[in-house]
Formats: C-alpha cells, structure tokens, sequence
C-alpha cells in the first residue's frame, strides 16, 4: 500500500468499545428517569430506552444520520405518552451525552494517534455522536465530520467527499481507518479512499472487495505505515 497522505480515523469500537458506553449510559439515565418521570420508570426497564430510539428510527428514517435527534425525539415520545413535559428531552439528551463520553479508550489508541499526527493529517470521520473535543483526543485531529454534520452517514460516499474536503486533499491520496467492513472500509474504497480494516475481534473477511490494510488494532497500522515511509 502507498503512504498515504492523510488519514480518517472511526470513532466507536475503532478507539473505543461502544456498547459498554452505551449500556452504562442507559442504565444510569433510567435511574434518573425513575427519579424524576416516575410513571415512565414505573413502566419501561432500562432496555426500553433501546427499544423505544430503535422503534423511533423505524417511523424517522429521516434521522438515521442524526443518532443525538433520534434519541432526543424517543425521550420527547415517552415524555407526551406519559403526561410529561415534552421540552425535558433536551435535558435528557444532555445528560446521556455526558455519559456517553464516558469511554475508555483501547490502550493502544494514543501512543499510536501520537506517532501518526506527527506525520500525518488525521481527521475524525463518524455515523456515532462522539465529540472528539469532549474526548480528550481533539489534539491529535486536524477537525471531524459526523453523519449529523454531513447529513448522510456512511458508507454514503457524501460523508467521505467531505472529509477529502476537509483534508484538502484527493480520495486516493486518505486511508480511511475503522472497524466496519462495510459502513467504513467498502465505503471509503467506493468513494475512491483507501480502506484499512481494524479487526479487533478476529472475525473474518466476508465480503469480495479486500481491505487495503488490515490490522488487530492501531499499533500494528503504526507498523505498517512506517514500513511504508
């Protein structure tokens, strides 16, 4: 593979594992929910959170891209069917927004975002609502596009022009770096970028098209990449 020129970077279950964040986050926000809505606590456990943004993402296709409306408008939802201030989903959202940043990123992840920034220009690319400015990591980035931002999400090949874009630079010229096969790597492949595949788990390829990389986590794309200078 070609050094790249620049590289974008997936945020969740590339630098951090997701669904242990997510899971903290709504089991926290529905204590909060019981406490304070009482009638939806006394109704809905904690996995109705889920189910209730999944059943809002099925009637919305319109916010697929918009995972923070999304789950704004499932609060708003249940706030209205229970008697409830509809305008107290904005609180609600603030608040699992806050926990959702709560992450522990994969020990490999700055050491490695250290020795690629001092050599390459990184951007964050995202369907998620992380907040690299929240996170801790904005150092490392030159900027970051999420699917809310861009108005699609990937692998729409719109999310990966704007982030050429931001790059100013042209798609052969970035390697796209995260953990989905499809969304991140086919993806970035079909809008013309380079697609590394960070296989953390061990799973195998399933799909025709090849990654360009892959690797078991950062570490080893630092490898690559400085056999490739």
């Amino acid at each position: 593979m070609k050094t790249p020129r620049a590289i974008s970077f997936d945020l969740d279950d590339t630098l951090w594992a997701i669904w242990p964040v997510i899971d903290r986050a709504e089991a926290v926000l529905h204590e909060y929910i019981c406490e304070s809505f009482p009638r939806i606590g006394e109704s809905h456990d904690v996995s109705d959170l889920r189910l209730q943004r999944n059943e809002i993402h099925q009637q919305r296709p319109d916010l697929a891209h918009d995972l923070t409306e999304l789950r704004r408008v499932s609060f708003e939802s249940l706030l209205q069917r229970y008697g409830y201030d509809p305008e107290a989903s904005h609180d609600l959202i603030a608040r699992f927004l806050d926990l959702r940043h709560d992450v522990t990123l994969y020990p490999d992840v700055i050491p490695a975002l250290s020795w690629l920034s001092e050599r390459f220009t990184l951007i964050a690319v995202s369907n998620g609502n992380a907040d690299i400015s929240r996170l801790g990591i904005a150092r490392f980035f030159q900027g970051q596009i999420s699917a809310r931002a861009a108005g699609v999400k990937k692998p729409d090949p719109v999310i990966f022009g704007k982030a050429c874009e931001l790059l100013a630079a042209k798609p052969a010229e970035v390697l796209h770096v995260g953990d989905h096969p499809v969304e991140d790597v086919i993806g970035a492949q079909q809008a013309g970028l380079k697609g590394a595949w960070v296989n953390r788990k061990g799973e195998t390829w399933s799909h025709e098209t090849a990654p360009h990389a892959v690797v078991e986590d950062l570490a080893q794309l630092v490898d690559l990449l400085d056999q490739t200078e």
